[in-house]
């Protein structure tokens, strides 16, 4: 497997690795996090952590800047135009208080629960500012294995090794916030996924307050 994995490290094969294992997922998510903009809004600057060779906050007319722990990932979404830094994502290197909102897609289950938690606690120290917000979108295992076979037995063998259920990944989320929580479907198999928002503002009729 980890030579698998070291395969998966050049994007090409990701790209195409992602369209077999998760097909639909890229239309699917764009309609999710254009829902989500909707709502929260694009607040600048914006930070995807574990943005992979491409942001899919690009598809949304956004130049997030791109985290990423993959030099390789980092050097394809720049030679694309892209702004991208080479980092860990519990040590990002932004100042207190300095970025809008942070964005996560797909990244959690790639991470044990203690460095999850100190993502959360970074990615809320950069963020928690006057309408700043944390977006997360991050895979989560079906509820029956039986309802859902194709969905679950890829999850079973996804190279993220943290594949959680949507309690376990909810516990992870930074205490004392409140957090918007809503479970999602996002590939034509079955995928599903937990969106979870926090607004350190209220946003509108629907924002989440800390």
């Amino acid at each position: 497997m980890p030579s698998l994995y070291r395969l998966l490290e050049h994007p090409v094969v990701y790209r195409v690795s992602e369209a077999v294992a998760a097909p639909g997922a890229a239309w699917m998510l764009d309609r999710v996090i254009a829902r989500l903009l909707a709502d929260i809004g694009g607040a600048a600057p914006l930070i995807d952590v574990g943005c992979g060779p491409a942001s899919p906050l690009g598809r949304q007319g956004l130049d997030p800047i791109g985290l990423d722990l993959s030099a390789r990932y980092v050097a394809t979404l720049r030679a694309h135009g892209g702004r991208g830094v080479v980092a860990a994502a519990e040590r990002l290197p932004f100042a207190t208080g300095s970025i809008g909102g942070i964005w996560s897609v797909g990244l959690l289950h790639h991470l044990p629960d203690p460095v999850v938690q100190g993502v959360m606690r970074e990615c809320a120290r950069v963020a928690k500012r006057p309408g700043g917000y944390l977006a997360i979108i991050d895979g989560i295992l079906p509820r029956s294995p039986w309802r859902r076979p194709v969905a679950h037995w890829i999850r079973r063998l996804d190279r993220g090794r943290f594949m959680r259920s949507e309690a376990r990944l909810r516990a992870l989320l930074h205490p004392g916030f409140r957090w918007s929580t809503q479970r999602v479907t996002y590939t034509l198999v079955g995928h599903e996924a937990l969106v979870c928002v926090c607004c350190f503002e209220p946003v509108g009729a629907g924002g989440v307050g800390a």
